[in-house]
């Protein structure tokens, strides 16, 4: 699975397809910066944003059992030494990264973005809005918004999480930072699930716009901030 000194393969394109129809349990980490996603990612694989702490996202994710083909854009040596010191065993890196995809048209997938604002309108406006929020039960028990469900970002790889979802759902996520909720994205997107959108710059975009949003926080914590005013 690796060349004769051990060192994870430099895979083509037919390469990563063959090694994923050969092995379903083979996970393709994305790593690149929020605005490369933009552009489309492979289909299938889990985004992991290079501005993002990487080795907190890798710890949540708890996937170390499963063989990892790497996908970048460059610095392929230092991701693939971050997914090793954190229990992964990489067994390749894509070639030239995403850009060799693209170029042999291989299967893409996208998401949607939305500013907050926008988000806040969706709320008043669309029945059929479902609004998830990512981040840790305890984060979300202390402040949250009030039209929101929590769904903690280290659960997204337990099925039965998504029980409660329907297609004609349109489905919201958002994370503790910018990027948390990209990566949620594509971790729900791998359980068949593809009517997403993801709030830009996540719970501090909310924080930040506090007029716009329907925000509940725990009596203690309300109580705290009532003092400081």
């Amino acid at each position: 699975m690796t060349d004769i000194q051990g060192q994870p393969l430099a895979f083509t394109v037919a390469d990563v397809l063959q090694r994923c129809a050969q092995q379903d349990d083979i996970i393709l980490f994305d790593i690149r910066s929020v605005e490369s996603f933009e552009s489309g990612f492979i289909t299938g694989s889990i985004a992991i944003c290079m501005e993002d702490n990487i080795a907190e996202c890798l710890q949540e994710l708890q996937l170390q059992a499963r063989p990892v083909i790497l996908i970048a854009n460059d610095n392929e040596a230092t991701y693939i030494s971050q997914l090793q010191q954190n229990g992964y065993q990489v067994i390749g890196y894509l070639k030239n990264g995403f850009a060799n995809w693209q170029m042999l048209n291989a299967p893409i997938d996208v998401l949607i973005a939305v500013e907050p604002d926008e988000l806040a309108m969706d709320i008043k406006f669309d029945e059929k809005l479902v609004l998830i929020d990512v981040r840790t039960e305890e984060a979300y028990d202390t402040i949250h918004l009030n039209e929101s469900a929590n769904i903690p970002f280290s659960n997204l790889n337990d099925p039965g999480s998504m029980a409660n979802f329907e297609e004609f759902q349109n489905i919201y996520i958002y994370g503790s930072n910018a990027y948390r909720g990209i990566t949620a994205c594509t971790l729900i997107k791998k359980q068949g699930i593809h009517n997403l959108r993801h709030l830009k710059g996540g719970w501090p975009a909310i924080e930040s716009m506090p007029a716009l949003f329907n925000i509940t926080k725990a009596a203690s914590n309300k109580k705290s901030s009532d003092n400081n005013n």
